[in-house]
């Protein structure tokens, strides 16, 4: 007797298990079915002013996964320098408790562009010249955020990247009067909030749609 209440009772517990297996998988999939897995927003903080962001949730691994794509980009002109910046990043979003919103991580991989051409360039022979240079500002990021869920968002991030950020670029200046005459000019890049020559610190809050 004592036997056969032990098979019903290991019999009992696959069946308790695969149950509320069923009632767990069939709960992601009714909130998946009316998950808003396209988010579009904006985000400022730095190391950038502001950033156009999408996001799309995956339709696999329990919708937890989304990756997404930041870019920015503005201009300025002072003191004979014409120059632009250019922020890419594209990443991914796994979010811990709650599908496409709440507490998440992200890991990702952003660029920081300077492209800046430079006039009336002091020169060694007395002379003034002109001339232009392109860096990019690599680094490989962690974050952790919290978003809201509903059709309008908000959220909060903050985050720490590692790459090779420089202060300063050396460009080749040529003479306006004469071009055969040039020489190696070494300019400092504007300060950007948040940074080093190694890393960077990452804080934003950010609003949006998503539908």
């Amino acid at each position: 007797m004592k036997i056969k209440k032990l098979i019903i009772l290991l019999m009992t517990f696959p069946i308790i298990g695969f149950s509320q297996f069923y009632k767990e998988k069939k709960s992601d999939i009714v909130e998946g079915n009316s998950l808003k897995r396209f988010s579009v927003g904006v985000k400022f903080g730095f190391p950038y002013m502001a950033v156009l962001g999408t996001q799309y949730t995956l339709p696999f691994f329990n919708n937890h996964f989304a990756p997404y794509f930041d870019y920015s980009q503005y201009s300025y002109e002072k003191n004979n320098e014409d120059a632009q910046f250019r922020f890419s990043e594209f990443g991914i979003s796994y979010f811990l408790n709650q599908i496409g919103k709440g507490l998440y991580a992200g890991l990702s991989y952003s660029n920081l562009s300077y492209d800046v051409k430079f006039t009336n360039v002091i020169l060694e022979n007395g002379s003034k010249g002109y001339g232009s240079e392109k860096i990019d500002m690599r680094t490989t990021n962690l974050r952790v955020g919290l978003k809201t869920g509903g059709t309008f968002y908000f959220r909060i991030e903050m985050g720490y990247g590692l790459g090779d950020i420089p202060k300063k670029l050396s460009f080749k200046a040529i003479d306006n009067f004469d071009p055969r005459y040039s020489q190696i000019v070494t300019k400092g890049i504007p300060k950007i909030s948040g940074t080093s020559e190694k890393d960077m610190l990452i804080g934003n809050i950010g609003v949006g749609i998503s539908f």
